[in-house]
Order: C-alpha cells, then sequence, then structure tokens
C-alpha cells in the first residue's frame, strides 16, 4: 500500500500538472471508490485547481470556497495524465494554459476513496501528526509509547492517530535503522530510544523520496531491510528474519535488532581499588 513518501510524491506530480488548470469536465464512474453521489461530480465543472495538500496516506485537493476532493489511493490507485483508460474510476478534462489534458483516477483493485467534501471530513481531521509537514514530536511519541503496555512498538507507530502516514515498509526500515526490535513492547522503549527512532523515521522517508523522485523506487528494491528476508543484514550480515506481527510480514535483524533491550554492563572494579591497602596488609600479616 502507497505509504507517506509514495503520497507525496503523488501530491507533487499532482500539483505540477494542474495547479491552475480549470475543470472542463469531472466524471467519476465507480460507486465501490465513490463516497457520496456520483453525480455531484459534475458540480466541479468550471473550478480551478488551487491546492493539493496531503495528511498520512490521503490526499486534498481544493477548488476554493471550502470545496475538496478527498483521495486515498489505497493497494493500487494512481494519478495519471493521460495515460490509459484501463482501471480508470474517474475521469477529469482540464485546460492549462490553452493545452487541453486528461487526468485519470486509475485503481485496479478498487481498494481506494474519492470523497468531495468540506474542511471537516472526518477521516482526514482523524488524523494525527504527519512526520513530513508537522515533524515528530519526540515527547508526544514517547508519551504515546509509554501508555501502550501490550502493543509492540511497531503496531504504535503504524497507529495513524500516533504518526499520519507511517505504513509497514517505513516501520520495518526505521526500526531497523534505529536498532529497535518491532515485537518490543512499545512501552519498554526508553527515552534515547526514541530520539533515534524520530532520527530513523525521518531519513527513512527522505531516503525514499529521493529513490521516488529518481525514478529508482520500483525497478528494484531500494529498501536496506524490507523484502530482503533470508538475505544478509546490510549492516552485520546476519540472515535477516521474518515473521507476522499485527497481521503484517515483517523482517527484522536478530542481532541489530534484539528482542530484549541490552543492558550495559556493570563496570567490575578495577585491580587497584580490589587491593587492599598497604597498611591493612600489613596489620593483616600480623
Amino acid at each position: 500500500m502507497p505509504e507517506l513518501p509514495e503520497v507525496e510524491s503523488v501530491r507533487r506530480k499532482l500539483s505540477r500538472w494542474t495547479t491552475g488548470a480549470r475543470l472542463v469536465s469531472a466524471v467519476a464512474s465507480d460507486r465501490r471508490i465513490v463516497r457520496g453521489s456520483l453525480s455531484a461530480f459534475a458540480k466541479l465543472e468550471g473550478r480551478t485547481f488551487r491546492s493539493f495538500e496531503r495528511r498520512g496516506k490521503w490526499l486534498r485537493i481544493g477548488f476554493g470556497e471550502n470545496q475538496y476532493l478527498y483521495s486515498h489511493l489505497g493497494m493500487t490507485g494512481d494519478w495519471e495524465l493521460e495515460g490509459e483508460e484501463r482501471f480508470e474510476r474517474a475521469r477529469f478534462e482540464i485546460v492549462k494554459k490553452k493545452k487541453k489534458n486528461v487526468l485519470r483516477y486509475t485503481d485496479p483493485r478498487r481498494w481506494g476513496v474519492l470523497a468531495l467534501a468540506g474542511e471537516d471530513f472526518p477521516p482526514w481531521a482523524a488524523l494525527g501528526p504527519d512526520p513530513l509537514h508537522d515533524g515528530i514530536d519526540i515527547d508526544r511519541l514517547e508519551k504515546k509509547l509509554s501508555v501502550r503496555a501490550k502493543k509492540s512498538v511497531k503496531e504504535v507507530i503504524m497507529e495513524q492517530k500516533v504518526l499520519a502516514g507511517i505504513g509497514n515498509i517505513q516501520a520495518i526500515e526505521s526500526l531497523w535503522k534505529a536498532h529497535i526490535h518491532p515485537k518490543r513492547k512499545a512501552a519498554s522503549i526508553e527515552h534515547e530510544e526514541v530520539v533515534a527512532l524520530v532520527k530513523a523515521i525521518e531519513w527513512s522517508i527522505a531516503r525514499t523520496l529521493a529513490d521516488l523522485e529518481l525514478g529508482d523506487a520500483g525497478k528494484d528494491n531500494p529498501f536496506k531491510i524490507y523484502g530482503n528476508a533470508g538475505r544478509p543484514c546490510p549492516r552485520c550480515k546476519t540472515i535477516l528474519q521474518r515473521f507476522e506481527l499485527g497481521g503484517r510480514t515483517t523482517t527484522a535483524c536478530a542481532t541489530c535488532q534484539p528482542l530484549a533491550k541490552v543492558k550495559p554492563s556493570r563496570t567490575k572494579p578495577s585491580a587497584k581499588r580490589a587491593k587492599t591497602s598497604a597498611p591493612q596488609r600489613r596489620r593483616s600479616r600480623r
């Protein structure tokens, strides 16, 4: 499923393609995807694309006067300029600088969502902070983890009310980077680990976005450990493990990401401290 970086990449291309473009016609054809009336899309005719926002895995396209088109890509959704009509679920004929084009929403498996609504669209309003747009508040994240006694750290950071946009891939990559095992109980994560995790999430998102901008993502597996179970860990060469966690396939390194937090060993007393002082030794001889 597209996660924060993939959806951000879609938002950027939509902005490049259609900012300032005027809608000549708008037709939605799939009731499984559209929330509300299909005929409502005709009311967009004559409107101008004004804003393109993203929060988590949701897109919000603004037309002014509190009128927005919300889009969730589901598993296979995408927006295409021109492209093929196959799997087309919504079609928008546009004019930009006197040039006509067709913007299509395509979705082979039809798990996405299109909805016309105002600013108070509940799925959008319910989302937590977006790591790319809002940043990650370390103290807030630490508090969210500390009260989840039964859940794993991976499950918690994938909750969209905790961090909007983090999915299976970003969670796996970030936890590996931060040396934290996905099965660790969320409440067991200590402050310095939360700091490392925040940096790792930012690293993973930035890295994925860079790959998408270069067009490299999707050609080969661009990730460090996601999808690489059974292969050597790129950091320590231990064979990566694959297991189910919270209903999702997960990958981790047993060496780099120990399940039990490694506690620092106690410092042994130095040889000088272990020895008795010279006067004591002399007294003992007596």
